[in-house]
């Protein structure tokens, strides 16, 4: 990766000129790179990029040829770096026989205002190179940490069961690896959000650069009806994923990616002053999902947006209601941004009309169509499985929804989040305010009277939580005659209580619960554990003791559908679970909910759902 770029060192400001201008082609390339690209020492390559020294003639023609693929923007660039690189040794002849003052203004020459629109055009797809080039390396490091995530895991579990069946000499060597493999995974599923982060923010940028590209396409054949072939999209190859073996290169790996990240940063920091982006604060890790409302006027961002229902948007005691009006700047943004979209469509010749579907005909809202929008409820309660908070939405229910709506066939920007009480989500599918509902809904007899569900998607253990340091409370025997604090509607909780004698205190959901723990008003919370580790980690004095479990399953999460749903749609989103299950559900878990992998080292796949599982509990099947 590229570190950023000293100050320019020319002795004249053309020559400053012209090292900018290189800069540009050679942007994202290393000295490294490019001295195996050239014959020319990275020392050499340092002082042409920062003026200090003019590279040969021939070179300048080399470079624009490797990295600059399209012909038209080649030869664009091609004449813009000969005449810079003349200016600059024009400059330098007469720095050297005394000559004062800067070269005259070159003389403007017919079709100026064409060729300047076209350069601005070749820079804004350099940027847009470079934004893909980000992303590009963003993937390949969330894949390359995922892999060395689970790389990881894999030692953890082989290591504890070597050491256990190990003699007592060998024991402390194969513990004290045991340990560094369990912290290099802490430190990697670190580095892992803050690698996904990353890769948001990267994504973020090609999006603003591609806008760029297009806001110069306009003006271009505005300017002079450019032929289409001159302003065609670019494309930049993806890199390889890199692989780890050893343990012994891990800490290495950790710090060359800390440092990659860095500089990652540094480089997205620069790309987000040129396309003029407001900076961004990178301290608390949170996935990009956007929320609000989405305006008229405003154009619609490709990731997931949280929508508000009909009935509490304009709420005024709702809490996380936005109103509506008119907002300076960014709804003239916006309205700029719909404007210019349909100026590059009506230019280019697109439609942007819909044909209706046929009178009579029933919208299957799990169907991905050109028209059909897909909206998703999701709990805002349960921090590492979907929480609500100044961030957005985010956890593992918020990953798998925007996931299974891929399976199913729909554009990101066809897709919304619904935020919802846990006194609504049964009624917000039944009365068609959502299309689905991924919340934490339990598999019961009650449930699947209401409506259809398709799962589990997780198994849920029943488990306790408690102010850390509480070493009065290591068991359910131990909450006899307690004030212990259930979520209302769970009746297995109410039945585990019962059953230990425990002085029943209820709230509306967990996080009122949770509150009154911290509050003092209870001694300890009951509630699944995959719910109440969430809460450890948003909270640095609750812990969850390991050992307070009854054993038993607390139940099973499902997805919840209409119960109109068709039978074929039904199947639809069956398979689309057993797909994700089968792929990236281990990984999403690993990264939401890594406190519970972390508590269950070796037996935390107990909480992953089986075919047998599925089959059993969902209202259709494969």
């Amino acid at each position: 990766m590229a570190r950023p770029l000293g100050e320019l060192q020319g002795e004249t400001a053309e020559a400053n000129d012209f090292a900018r201008w290189l800069r540009k082609i050679t942007n994202g390339v290393g000295v490294r790179q490019l001295e195996s690209d050239f014959p020319y020492s990275k020392s050499l390559w340092t002082q042409f990029r920062n003026g200090s020294r003019l590279i040969p003639r021939e070179l300048l023609d080399q470079v624009v040829s490797r990295y600059l693929r399209e012909p038209a923007m080649r030869q664009r660039q091609l004449d813009e770096g000969h005449r810079l690189f003349e200016e600059a040794l024009r400059s330098a002849a007469r720095a050297r026989t005394g000559e004062n003052g800067s070269a005259p203004a070159a003389r403007p020459r017919p079709g100026d205002a064409q060729a300047h629109a076209l350069l601005r055009l070749d820079d804004a797809r350099l940027r847009q190179i470079e934004a893909m080039r980000r992303l590009h390396a963003s993937e390949r490091r969330c894949d390359q940490l995922q892999d060395l995530v689970s790389e990881l895991e894999r030692r953890c579990t082989l290591l504890q069961h070597e050491r256990d069946r190990a003699r007592d000499e060998a024991r402390a060597e194969l513990q004290r690896q045991v340990q560094m493999s369990a912290e290099y995974r802490r430190q990697a599923d670190l580095k892992l959000k803050r690698a996904r982060r990353a890769r948001e923010e990267a994504y973020e940028l090609r999006l603003a650069a591609e806008a760029q590209v297009a806001r110069a396409q306009l003006d271009v054949l505005q300017r002079s009806g450019a032929e289409a072939e001159d302003i065609a999209p670019l494309v930049a190859p993806a890199d390889a994923a890199g692989h780890l073996s050893l343990l012994a290169d891990v800490a290495p790996a950790l710090h060359a990616i800390d440092d990659e990240m860095d500089e990652n940063d540094q480089g997205m920091d620069a790309l987000r002053a040129e396309l003029r982006l407001p900076a961004v604060d990178r301290s608390p890790y949170d996935p990009r999902i956007v929320q609000g409302v989405v305006e008229e006027g405003e154009a619609p961002s490709p990731k997931v947006v949280r929508v508000l229902t009909e009935d509490n948007a304009d709420s005024g005691d709702n809490p996380h209601s936005r109103g509506t009006g008119p907002r300076s700047g960014a709804g003239r943004r916006g309205r700029r941004a719909v404007a210019l979209c349909l100026a590059l469509a009506t230019t280019l010749g697109m439609s942007l009309a819909w044909d209706p579907p046929p009178a009579g005909a029933a919208r299957d809202p799990l169907r991905a169509t050109g028209a059909n929008r897909l909206t998703i409820g999701v709990a805002i309660d349960a921090p590492g499985l979907s929480e609500l908070d100044d961030g957005g939405l985010h956890g593992f229910e918020v990953d798998m929804g925007v996931r299974l709506a891929q399976y199913l066939g729909f554009d990101s920007q066809k897709v919304s989040l619904t935020a919802l009480d846990v006194n609504e989500r049964a009624a917000a599918v039944r009365d068609g305010r959502v299309d689905v509902v991924i919340a934490r809904v339990e598999v019961t007899k009650a449930m699947k009277k209401q409506v259809r569900l398709v799962g589990p998607y997780v198994r849920t253990y029943h488990g306790v939580l408690v102010e850390k340091g509480n070493k009065t409370i290591s068991n359910f025997k131990d909450l006899a005659g307690r004030n212990v604090c259930t979520r209302a509607y769970s009746a297995s909780q109410e039945g585990v209580l019962k059953d230990n004698a425990a002085v029943i205190v209820t709230r509306p959901d967990t996080r009122g619960c949770v509150a009154a723990l911290r509050a003092h008003q209870v001694e300890a919370v009951i509630d699944d554990q995959v719910a109440l580790y969430g809460y450890t980690e948003k909270f640095d004095d609750l812990e969850v003791p390991p050992a307070a479990t009854d054993g038993q399953q607390a139940g099973f999460y499902a997805i919840a559908l209409p119960k109109e749903t068709s039978d074929e749609s039904c199947r639809n989103v069956f398979r689309a679970l057993q797909q994700y299950v089968r792929g990236p559900w281990k990984s999403d878990f690993q990264s939401r909910l890594g406190s519970v992998v972390m508590a269950f080292p070796t037996t935390w796949n107990a909480f992953t759902p089986s075919e047998g599982d599925m089959n059993e509990r969902s209202s259709c099947s494969a």
